[in-house]
C-alpha cells in the first residue's frame, strides 16, 4: 500500500447511485483516485451536502452509538488519530474491487467506517475548538 502513496496513485471509478438517489436515477460516474474517493467522492454519494452529513450522523446515526458516547472518544494525540485511521485502512483497502470500480456494494460495505471517521473527526474538532476558545490565551471571547 505504501507504494501507492496512500491511494493517490490508484485510479478508481466511482460508478454508483449512492444514497442520494432513490434508485430511480442513472448510475453516476466519476473518475478519480482512491484517496480522493474517500476524501469527497463517497461522501457526495451519501448526501447532497456536508451539512446533511451532520444531520445523518446526528439523527439516529453514528453519533448516537455507544462508541460515540464513550468517554475519551474525542481525545488522544494527532499521532493516536493517525494510527487509529491507519488500523482501519486494511478494511477499506481490501474491500476495493479488483477492477477498481467502486460501486454501490462497496459504498454499503464501507459506510459504517465512513460514518465513524467523519463522526469522530467532528467530535475531536469540536473539543479542540472548545478548548481553544475557552483558553485565557484566546484573544476573542
Amino acid at each position: 500500500m505504501g507504494e501507492a502513496k496512500g491511494g493517490n496513485d490508484i485510479q478508481v471509478d466511482l460508478f454508483m447511485r449512492g444514497l442520494t438517489c432513490g434508485g430511480t436515477c442513472e448510475l453516476g460516474y466519476i473518475a478519480t483516485n482512491f484517496h480522493a474517493a474517500w476524501d469527497f467522492g463517497l461522501i457526495e454519494k451519501v448526501v447532497w451536502d456536508w451539512g446533511a452529513y451532520v444531520d445523518r450522523l446526528e439523527d439516529d446515526g453514528w453519533l448516537k452509538s455507544a462508541e460515540a458516547t464513550r468517554p475519551g472518544i474525542d481525545g488522544g494525540t494527532v499521532v493516536d488519530w493517525a494510527e487509529e485511521t491507519h488500523a482501519l485502512a486494511p478494511a477499506v483497502w481490501n474491500s476495493r474491487p479488483a477492477d477498481d470500480v467502486l460501486d454501490d456494494r462497496y459504498l454499503h460495505e464501507v459506510l459504517p467506517i465512513l460514518d465513524r471517521q467523519l463522526g469522530v473527526a467532528g467530535l475531536r474538532l469540536a473539543k479542540f475548538l472548545n478548548e481553544a476558545f475557552s483558553s485565557r490565551d484566546c484573544p476573542v471571547r
